[in-house]
This record gives C-alpha cells, structure tokens and sequence, in this order.
C-alpha cells in the first residue's frame, strides 16, 4: 500500500518497469517510514480529501450564512465538524511523511528531515490556520466562563456579536480551498492525467468547478452580510420581504442576486444598496463576475486553438498563397486550380510530413511509411529484399495532381517513377492508349513513347529526384 506499483504515472515519471522496481526496493529499504508519492494509499487518500474538501467548501459557507443557531450548535453539526477537522489535521501530520517528487531530477525525495524543510517554507502555515478550530476554542472560553456569557442588558448584546463572530471565524475553514487545488493536481500526478488532451480537459473542468464555487460563495456572503448587520431596514432581504422564508428559498434568491451581479445584469434589482457594507459586496461581485468572464473567454480561446491549429495553419498559409497571387496578377482560373490543388492536398489542415516523419524513431518511421504506402503495387520489386523495400518507401514523396494535368510527355528526362495511390492516369499514345488505376506505377521504368494524363484528382508517391 505505501511503496509504488508498476502503472501508468510511474512510467511516465521514471520511464522503465525496471526503474519503477528499483525505485521500490530503493522505497523498502528506508529505515523510517515514508509514505511514497506514487502509492495506492496516496491515491486512496488523496481521492477521500479531495471529497471531503469539497464538501467542506460547499457547507460550511451555508452553514455561517443559513443555518439557525440550534442547528449550528447542535450535537451532529459539531461532530460532523469535528470530524472533519481531525482528518484535515492527520492530513497535516500526514504530509511530514509523504515523499515529494523533484522537478529537477527523477529521484523522489524520501528523506523525512528535506521533506520536513520543504513543507514548512511552502504550505505548512496556510494549511495548519486552515484546521485551527478558533470558533470552538471560543466557545469553550465562553463555556468555561473566560468570556463573558450574559444574556441580559448590554452584556447580552455583546454575546450575541461574540456568537456571529465566531461564526464568521468558522470561514477560516475555507482556506482549504488550497488543500483543494493541492490535492486536484497531486492527484492527476498520481494517476498521470496531468500531459497530453486529458490535461486540458482537466485544466477545464477545475475551471469550472471553481467558478461554480464561487458563485455559491457569493450567493452565500449575501445573506451572511445582510444576517452579520442584524438585518437593516433598507437591505434587500427586507425589501424582498424575505424574512423568516425557508432556506432553500432563501439560497435560490441569494444565488439569483449573486448571478445577476456577477454577470452585470439588473433583472431582479430594487434599487442601489444603501448600506456602506452591502454596497461593497456588490462591488465585489461585478469585479469577481467580470474576471471570472475574461478567465472562461481565454479558456475556450486557447481551447479552440489548441483543437484547430491545423486548420489555423492552413488559412494562414492560403492568405499567404493569395496576396502572392494577388500580388503576381495571377489569371482567376489558375488561382482557382491554385487553390484547389491545396485544398486537395491538406484537406483544409496544414502541416509537414518530412518533419513529423522526422521526429519519429527509425522503428516509427518505418512502420508509419509502409502503412501510408501500404496501398501501392510494389509487385515491380517482389524479389527484392525487405530492407530495400523499406529504405525505398523512405524515399517516396506524396503529390497531388488535378484532373487535366500533364506528368510526363514525349522526350522528358525520365528520372521518376510513380506509384498511384488513388485516382487515375490516362496513357495516350499516336497508336495506344490505356488507363492506369490505384496502385499501378509508371514513369522512367515503364514508359519511353507515350503521354500521361490525369483524368480524376488523385495523389501519387513517387522517389525523391536526390
């Protein structure tokens, strides 16, 4: 459970099966206990924290803002509250002892004194003012009579501040929406969601989860606000005469108000806040509403992008094409067989064949040029031996010829063959005439005398003249 197993993030973190088992041995042979980045108990634990955060930064925000004070203070809430933070302090605690991956290198960090240091200068004291339970520690205070707890005459108008404060105090939970976005990205480490399209679908839905978040933040703050100023005469909840109204009602109402700020609308607006505070809200709320617009505009930007760079690539070079025809006079008909000819070699996506082909290692490049070329008739070479079959499918260029065009007449220099992939050839002659279809050849090797013409659009390989 706490040492790495051969799967999908560890090869793609320490590129080998062997490597994986000696980073395993490496891993039992610690003489303190270390719990490994990459094992099933991290990616266990890590998927119950993502959970229970989630829950957390959905509750408790109603909790401060709805929730009466029998239910706040009740016997369930305060358990289930108790629980919680038990679990984000044995997080705490957990994270002395877990293994750090470096950047740097491909060691994983496994000494408890550099992945103590690590954690304290990073997210040790965000994490532990997260779990400090400041409400409840007043509570007792006031329980055990270090504050004073009466309910009568000014006393008592003090109390019930103290009360909402420490229930405003309880939000200081809400920094756990660090431990939140630690976990989301530890987690796709952990399972190697973290490259490729799977990443970006990722990066996507964090983005909207987060926005929805906030939203239900917003909704939340106001009610809370209008709830912390003991419910003016002039805030919206009076005017709406929403007083003593369900919850669920409540929050539908907050959460419509919230998303007409946020989304700069006036549907539902009685008029401008007259309370310093809840005018500040609403401030707030257009400026969050108007970020978080350019934030979902930019990720759906980039993401059409990202999916259409071919296609980008494509029209870029076509406008390219047509200001050098514009520019050259060119007649209309040839611009038109021009463009034509490009559409129907890149079918409207651009991009370089020697240069993808090129990246690739010898045992890809060979595999993806015989399956490219798998459609021609090589029967010509049959008694050839395999490696000059596939050193000469290396050669062969892709060309695209329209219907009409001449590839060889009379008397050329015959120094190509070609090898027809789709369409056909039309082979005229004084006294012959033939029609070549997919997967014939003809050029320097099979012709002296007549003409080739194209009679359909189609595409050939031929060798490289070099």
């Amino acid at each position: 459970m706490f040492l790495p197993s051969v799967n999908r993030a560890t090869l793609s973190y320490f590129r080998s099966v062997e490597a994986v088992k000696r980073e395993r041995i490496r891993a039992s042979e610690q003489k303190t206990w270390i719990i490994h980045p990459y094992c099933r108990f991290r990616n266990y634990w890590l998927i119950a924290m993502l959970l229970i955060t989630l829950v957390n930064m959905v509750v408790i925000p109603l909790s401060v803002s709805f929730f009466a004070e029998d239910v706040y203070y009740s016997p369930a809430w305060i358990a289930f509250t108790v629980v919680n933070d038990f679990l984000f302090v044995t997080d705490l605690c957990l994270n002395f002892r877990i293994g750090l991956a470096s950047k740097d290198s491909e060691v994983i960090i496994l000494d408890p004194k550099k992945i103590k240091n690590q954690y304290l200068k990073t997210w040790f004291f965000l994490d532990l003012l997260a779990v400090a339970p400041v409400d409840y520690c007043l509570l007792i205070a006031m329980e055990f009579g270090a504050i004073g707890a009466s309910r009568q005459g000014l006393a008592g108008i003090r109390m019930t501040r103290l009360i909402k404060l420490i229930r405003l105090f309880s939000l200081l939970r809400l920094l756990r929406i660090s431990k939140l976005l630690q976990y989301v990205r530890q987690w796709e480490e952990v399972n190697g969601w973290n490259v490729g399209g799977i990443a970006t679908f990722f990066k996507f839905m964090n983005m909207i989860a987060i926005i929805i978040l906030l939203c239900h933040w917003n909704a939340c703050i106001q009610f809370m606000v209008v709830v912390a100023m003991d419910f003016p005469k002039h805030s919206w909840v009076i005017l709406e005469g929403l007083v003593n109204k369900p919850m669920s009602y409540l929050y539908s109402k907050s959460m419509f108000r919230a998303l007409c700020q946020m989304m700069t609308l006036n549907y539902g607006s009685k008029e401008i806040p007259k309370e310093l505070t809840e005018l500040c809200v609403v401030v707030i709320s257009i400026m969050v509403g108007s970020v978080i617009y350019t934030m979902i505009f930019g990720r759906i930007f980039a993401l059409v992008s990202n999916s259409r760079m071919g296609e980008l690539m494509y029209d870029t070079k076509c406008n390219e094409i047509k200001e050098f025809m514009r520019q050259s006079r060119l007649p209309t008909s040839l611009r038109n067989k021009i463009m034509g000819h490009l559409e129907n070699r890149y079918w409207g996506k651009w991009f370089d064949e020697k240069d993808i082909l090129k990246d690739l290692s010898e045992p890809l490049r060979q595999e993806t040029v015989r399956f490219n070329c798998s459609s021609l008739n090589m029967s010509f070479f049959k008694d050839a031996e395999p490696l000059f079959i596939t050193g000469l499918l290396e050669l062969l260029e892709f060309e695209v010829y329209e219907k009409g065009d001449l590839i060889i007449r009379k008397g050329a220099l015959g120094d190509c063959m070609y090898f027809i992939e789709r369409g056909t050839v039309e082979v005229r002659a004084p006294a012959f005439s033939q029609t070549l279809t997919d997967g014939a050849y003809f050029g320097a090797v099979t012709l002296a005398e007549p003409q080739a013409h194209y009679n359909t659009q189609h595409a050939v390989r031929h060798p490289a003249k070099d």
